[in-house]
């Protein structure tokens, strides 16, 4: 199933109410990850739910999906806008302030981030750093590469490329790394490096990291006895410089590999 890891890690963090306060979904399909988003506003209010349910005529599911729902706030950038404006930025403040009016949790969906200005940036990095108890962020963009590295260390990130990017690592051999990955703690020093070449020379390093953390995160859930966090902290503070800094790939996963 395309993007079972992505939605293992939802359907996880749902059934057992673990949801963070703030995603970043990136990838092309824009409509894909902002119908996700969508989906999973439904979800988390109905946890019984399953993705099919939120295809059903079910009231909330037809509000969400129309945008017309009171405890649902998307900001896109106008048509006639180069950048997404402040004042959508301090209306979408605004909203989150404010308790649900319906559902247990109010959630926000941030389309095209890419096109959000410093001053924009700056906003929201306030409401991350201040996050709402009963609020959800989503921040959709097309890539990483123009998100600040203040917000990507507040997100979680979870990449959605589809079979045709040439960017995206998938099936037999994305999963070989990953294997490689969850073992890395047992690798000698030669086979770190040589792991942490074949990951630099892919192109893909933040996307491997991205998905290398869904799988520890889900671990984690799957047994609350594990302890990864420590672990975790240091793959996002890699995924960090390589996605905000022209940092050599390898030297960054070599240092990981090294200290983790």
């Amino acid at each position: 199933m395309i993007y079972s890891r992505q939605l293992n890690y939802l359907d996880l963090i749902i059934k057992n109410n673990k949801v963070p306060h703030a995603f970043l979904f990136y990838g092309r399909d824009m409509l894909y990850i902002s119908n996700l988003a969508k989906s999973c506003a439904f979800r988390i209010n109905c946890p019984g739910a399953g993705w099919k349910d939120f295809e059903s005529k079910n009231d909330l599911a037809e509000k969400i999906k129309k945008e017309s729902h009171p405890d649902l706030f998307v900001v896109r950038r106008l048509e006639d806008k180069k950048d997404i404006a402040i004042s959508q930025i301090r209306a979408l403040r605004d909203f989150i302030s404010k308790t649900p009016l319906e559902l247990n949790f109010k959630t926000v969906v941030i389309e095209e981030a890419e096109s959000l200005n410093e001053e924009s940036w700056n906003a929201i990095l306030k409401t991350l750093e201040e996050p709402s108890v009963n609020s959800v962020i989503f921040v959709l963009s097309s890539g990483i590469s123009g998100i600040p590295k203040t917000v990507l260390s507040r997100v979680v990130s979870m990449p959605f490329y589809d079979a045709d990017n040439p960017k995206r690592q998938s099936g037999a051999k994305n999963d070989i790394i990953l294997s490689k990955l969850a073992s890395i703690t047992g690798m000698s020093i030669v086979e770190k490096f040589d792991l942490a070449e074949k990951i630099a020379l892919s192109g893909n390093a933040a996307i491997i990291l991205d998905d290398w953390l869904l799988d520890l995160r889900s671990c984690i859930l799957e047994n609350p006895g594990k302890k990864l966090s420590e672990s975790i902290g240091k793959i996002m503070g890699a995924k960090s410089i390589l996605a905000s800094t022209n940092a050599s790939a390898r030297l960054v996963l070599e240092n990981l590999f090294l200290n983790i």
